[in-house]
């Protein structure tokens, strides 16, 4: 039978997507020119779930907006999510507000989707795609895939076009970089060329996390007045002229506008990077960004390797007190190369939820958390 169509809608005859002719487990190295073919099959297109992938720097606020499209969708919606984080110990799943029963998360710390653990993202989406309680009425609705604020986002991508088993069963929907407002002219360097605050390895990797994406949530946009914002949007513009940006504020947006838009380019991809579908699935080689900012060309190293993360982990319970000293003490000698703070912890009467941005470090009492215990 004839499942594939052309992108101008135009049967293609007798021609079937690789997909329609063998299983997917029968499947291995396909050619560029059969991953097209496939993601313009309308047959393959209905049977797949729809993917988004989050990016953004460290505390721009993707596990806020995590949370709200939970809170919004998670009722009688099967939500897969995703979520890798550069430090060791696992935060942001503590942060959640899952559902666990209609929803699956998995968690993978300590490394970038990028690179170090991007071999166990294929074998998570297997595991999803695979999974005993996939049936019809269990099948997953969709999957959010939460990088960390150092990852790179085009190997990521990538990663649903490399591996056939991945490809057959998920649909790349979206990329949606969420900017922080008040500190992305900072991070970035500004129209001017300037060097952002934490180094031109994070200002390029900011450029490239937005290449990539079809959307920007300019987030925390009540930390800025309305010109600020406006001149911000003209920058992000600039970067990528394809990515319609939306201001928010606590991640809050209009879901309709971000998900299930079907607004992911594969040729938009390929402008960035001629190798993105190539056959071994590691084309990164040397794409460049748009408005002439060069890429990962090989030479640059990647953000993560010039930063580190700590991690502390306590079993014993916390006073707020004690902690907001300690943490003033820790802002005032770290601050200039303080990026990224954030930890749960035990108190006496619940549960405290740390966030800190820069030298900006908020402490936030909550009842319960769907992860009890103490981390740091």
């Amino acid at each position: 039978w004839t499942c594939c169509f052309t992108h101008s809608r135009i049967p293609c005859g007798v021609a079937m997507c690789i997909f329609c002719e063998k299983a997917k487990n029968e499947l291995s190295g396909l050619t560029p020119e059969q991953k097209r073919e496939a993601e313009a099959c309308v047959q393959l297109q209905e049977q797949r779930v729809p993917a988004t992938i989050l990016t953004g720097f460290l505390g721009a606020g993707k596990t806020t907006f995590l949370n709200f499209v939970l809170k919004s969708l998670g009722h009688g919606k099967r939500i897969a999510v995703v979520q890798n984080e550069f430090g060791s110990v696992p935060i942001d799943d503590q942060l959640m507000l899952l559902e666990k029963a209609a929803s699956e998360t998995i968690v993978m710390p300590n490394g970038c989707l990028c690179c170090r653990v991007r071999g166990d993202l294929v074998e998570a989406l297997r595991r999803l795609a695979d999974s005993p309680n996939a049936g019809a009425d269990r099948k997953i609705d969709s999957l959010l895939v939460e990088c960390s604020g150092l990852s790179e986002v085009l190997p990521v991508a990538q990663t649903f076009f490399a591996d056939p088993f991945v490809q057959a069963a998920f649909r790349l929907d979206s990329v949606v970089c969420v900017c922080d407002a008040s500190n992305f002219e900072k991070l970035e360097g500004g129209s001017d060329g300037g060097v952002g605050a934490a180094g031109e390895d994070v200002a390029q990797l900011l450029r490239e996390q937005l290449a990539i994406s079809d959307v920007c949530l300019l987030n925390k946009c009540d930390l800025i007045d309305s010109s600020q914002r406006d001149q911000l949007a003209q920058r992000i513009r600039r970067v990528n002229p394809a990515a319609r940006v939306v201001p928010c504020r606590q991640g809050k947006v209009n879901l309709g506008q971000v998900l299930k838009v079907n607004s992911f380019s594969l040729d938009g991809a390929i402008s960035i990077d001629a190798h993105f579908l190539g056959e071994d699935g590691h084309g990164h080689n040397g794409h460049n960004g748009h408005n002439g900012h060069n890429g990962h060309n090989g030479h640059r190293s990647h953000a993560h390797t010039v930063m580190s993360s700590l991690a502390l982990e306590s079993a014993n319970g916390v006073r707020r007190d004690v902690l907001e000293e300690w943490l003033k003490t820790v802002v005032e000698r770290l601050g200039k190369d303080l990026i990224r703070m954030k930890g749960v912890l035990r108190a006496a009467n619940g549960s405290l939820v740390v966030q800190g941005v820069g030298g900006h470090v908020e402490i936030n009492e909550v009842d319960s958390l769907p992860s009890p215990g103490a981390t740091g």
